[in-house]
């Protein structure tokens, strides 16, 4: 092969390798979905499993290349790319498909089998996702071993593998999702690893194909690991733990800022995308020959968006929502850019390259590590306050190249200066606060213009008093910190914070609305359910979406009770559904997050009011506790299943709904729940209806609050009905207020296949 060629060749296998290598964890999801449901245990020991294997990966790369050289290293990954040929032949012809997914293994009475779905991972994608783990640090030590100009630095592949995982990252959801099945997308990921190992053979021969001196290698490196380690220093471990620091930190905050963002602001579809986008872009920026001017710059500029991302959390701002997901995004991007701009600036040798994606590696996992499993344990009282504390490190990191003349000695006057920001932003939140609430009946606009200029006195000052040491790392940090514990006594629009609940799904609170009138239950910033502290315990009233002059007040006042004699509803939330239970029924409540069911409990009265002569709560993924259920069981089966607009889409699929009328008795009504600011359900669920049974009544309704409904309570709800018959759903089948669903041509979401970008809202809507 030309020399000119060979950059090519290996940037072409690295991007080929890291593009399929970003498919596996999607697929494997989706896999596994309609089995195991939504438990974080299983989604938690599969991000384990992919990071340990994913640093097994690098840890074969650098201790094989260590213990044997480049040359017998080639021959030893020859074996593992027969294996894993070996392993793709035996996968098709023992289950015919590419990614076995093994079901037998998975107990059918544990709701988190975690050491059967160990193996059944393993079994499914171990050994392909170990080969294409081990693709940037084996092949850039090949390339080093090579007589190309520029092999002693190959770093710049990197950007090569980065690109690679960008196209994978994107390319699924926007290509792979919309258009195939989960069976052809099996076969684009065995397509895509054959195509990596076949590249894989042409770099290995290009090394094994010229020779330039008995212990050398073609860019002088030894080939011989005992002469490697004779001609080669240690490195220091201040070195080493920096190396780790720089990983971990864009880690923990790429994380935080996709839970902030697509949880507290908006649960948009995809929007988890962009954050881990920039985040992979920053690497493909930085291994680009980075200019040092463009470093020093972003290390000034990244500062003052640390700030202004830290005000946006104190005044819990989400709109203007684009301006403020910028901010995020913003900082994130910055801090990726020094952090992995240090890393590259201070890449070591090729000699020690494995080292150095094995340590960047160990830091990229500690960081995932601390915020998926480590932080909800350790902050289950306090929030999501990893996320702050991730904003506080960044504040500390400056490029090298601007150390000189920034920092001098601590002097006590610098504490003092902390201490005097910290009482003051403490007395502007108490005094702010206490002097100035807004009336109950806020005009919208009157109440944006309130939020900005009481937050502007509250926070203002103090921001601009810590942005005066932003050329201190360390003080800036400090007085960043003081600003978040002064936000600690704001109450905040939502009110005063009674219980905060923090686990593997997220931080759930109980407040107390502004006015008072109001105890709510609140996910990141959306109210999920709220209850009228006036109201009397033994007949609390349904409030927001379920408010008695909405639809589900229709549909209860509609149906009669008699009728109903056994209700399931998939989602508990504060309960408030109960409110419509009747002596004579059974209810039995699904809910899949432990912690919602104790705020239900204690919190809220419904539970405690309900007149049924049975009310059960059945813990665990709705659909896995369905298909435990008898067929034929329930009147009325109401689907309240999705937290705000995020969709479990195991929910919605065609294989669901069949599970859904299976356990309706003959006569029985399905109740859905489709409010969404981002997707247009109802033509979804009228084809899914109408693919099963051309034959099924179905209605919708869309109310809308009026301004005297809204102070009492109520929201903006979508519903729809489903029943076998239209004389199964009554008077409600002639009422004006549900309406025909006409039937519109578009995707029908299987087990198998779901396109969100097909069915997202358009802009008029």
């Amino acid at each position: 092969m030309e020399v000119a060629l060979l950059p090519a060749l290996y940037a072409a296998t690295l991007f080929v390798g890291a593009a399929t290598l970003f498919l596996v964890q999607p697929l494997i999801g989706k896999l596994l979905l309609p089995l195991l449901g939504g438990p974080p245990g299983v989604w938690n020991t599969c991000m384990v499993f992919f990071q340990f294997l994913l640093l097994a990966g690098y840890l074969y790369a650098h201790h094989s290349i260590r213990a044997f050289g480049v040359r017998r290293q080639i021959a030893l990954h020859a074996v593992l790319l027969l294996f894993v040929l070996a392993f793709f032949l035996g996968a098709v012809f023992l289950s015919g498909t590419p990614v076995p997914v093994w079901a037998a293994i998975l107990p059918e009475d544990q709701d988190y089998p975690i050491l059967p779905l160990v193996v059944l991972l393993a079994m499914a994608v171990g050994a392909p996702f170990f080969l294409l783990s081990t693709s940037s640090p084996v092949l850039q030590r090949w390339y080093a071993a090579t007589d190309h100009h520029t092999a002693r630095d190959p770093y710049f592949l990197y950007a090569a593998s980065n690109a690679g995982s960008l196209v994978g990252l994107l390319g699924y959801p926007l290509i792979l999702e919309p258009a195939l099945t989960l069976q052809q997308q099996q076969w684009v990921f065995l397509g895509g690893t054959v195509l990596y190992m076949l590249l894989v053979v042409g770099c290995a021969g290009v090394v094994l194909g010229r020779r330039r001196g008995a212990g050398e290698g073609l860019a002088g490196l030894p080939l011989d690991p005992k002469a490697a380690g004779a001609a080669t220093p240690p490195l220091p471990r201040p070195r080493l733990l920096r190396w780790v620091f720089l990983a971990a930190l864009p880690s923990c905050l790429l994380l935080g800022v996709t839970t902030h963002v697509s949880t507290d602001l908006a649960p948009v579809p995809l929007l988890w995308a962009v954050p881990l986008a920039l985040y992979l872009l920053s690497f493909i920026v930085v291994f680009s020959r980075w200019p040092l001017t463009l470093h020093r710059l972003i290390g000034r500029i990244t500062p003052a968006l640390l700030l202004f991302v830290v005000l946006t959390l104190l005044l819990q701002a989400s709109e203007p929502f684009w301006l403020v997901v910028l901010l995020h995004l913003g900082a994130l991007f910055g801090v990726c850019l020094i952090c992995h701009g240090e890393l590259a600036w201070d890449r070591p040798p090729a000699e020690h390259l494995t080292a150095y994606y094995l340590w960047m590696s160990l830091g990229g996992m500690l960081g995932g590590v601390v915020v998926a499993l480590i932080a909800p344990l350790v902050f289950h009282k306090l929030g999501m306050v990893e996320y702050p504390l991730a904003l506080l490190a960044a504040a500390l990191v400056r490029p090298r190249c601007m150390e000189s003349g920034t920092s001098r000695p601590w002097e006590g006057t610098d504490l003092l200066y902390v201490l005097m920001l910290l009482a003051m932003a403490v007395a502007l939140v108490l005094g702010v606060s206490n002097w100035w609430e807004p009336p109950h009946e806020a005009d919208p606009t009157w109440y944006t213009t309130y939020r900005w200029v009481r937050g502007g006195l509250i926070f203002g000052i103090p921001a601009a008093a810590a942005f005066a040491l932003a050329r201190r790392p360390v003080r800036y940090a400090l007085a960043l910190g003081a600003l978040f514990l002064a936000g600690t006594f704001d109450r905040g629009e939502l009110g005063r914070t009674l219980h905060m609940e923090r686990n593997f799904f997220g931080v759930v609170r109980v407040t107390l609305s502004p006015d008072g009138h109001f105890r709510r239950l609140v996910h990141g910033n959306t109210i999920h359910g709220q209850q009228r502290t006036d109201d009397p315990p033994e007949r609390p009233r349904p409030m927001t979406y379920y408010h008695a002059k909405g639809p589900m007040g229709h549909l209860f006042q509609h149906l009669p009770a008699q009728r109903l004699r056994r209700v399931g509803v998939i989602g508990l939330g504060t309960g408030a559904l109960a409110a419509y239970a009747q002596p004579g029924q059974e209810w039995t409540f699904f809910e899949i997050d432990p912690a919602v069911v104790r705020i239900a409990q204690e919190y809220f009265g419904f539970l405690a009011a309900c007149r049924a002569d049975r009310c059960d709560i059945v813990l665990g993924d709705a659909r896995r506790q369905l298909q435990r259920r008898q067929d034929d069981t329930f009147d009325l089966l109401i689907l309240d299943g999705f937290c705000s607009d995020a969709i479990p889409i195991h929910l919605l699929t065609r294989e669901a709904f069949e599970l859904y009328f299976q356990k309706l008795a003959p006569g029985g009504v399905l109740a859905v729940h489709i409010s969404n600011n981002h997707l247009d359900l109802p033509p979804l669920v009228m084809r899914i209806a109408m693919d099963i049974d051309s034959q099924l009544a179905v209605r919708y309704c869309y109310d809308i609050a009026s301004d005297e409904q809204r102070a009492d309570g109520k929201t903006d709800s979508q519903w729809m009905l489903l029943a076998e018959r239209e004389t199964d759903l009554g008077v409600l089948a002639r009422s004006p207020y549900w309406q025909k669903v006409p039937w519109t041509p578009g995707p029908i979401w299987r087990d198998n296949f779901a396109n969100v970008l097909r069915v997202w809202k358009k802009r008029e809507d």
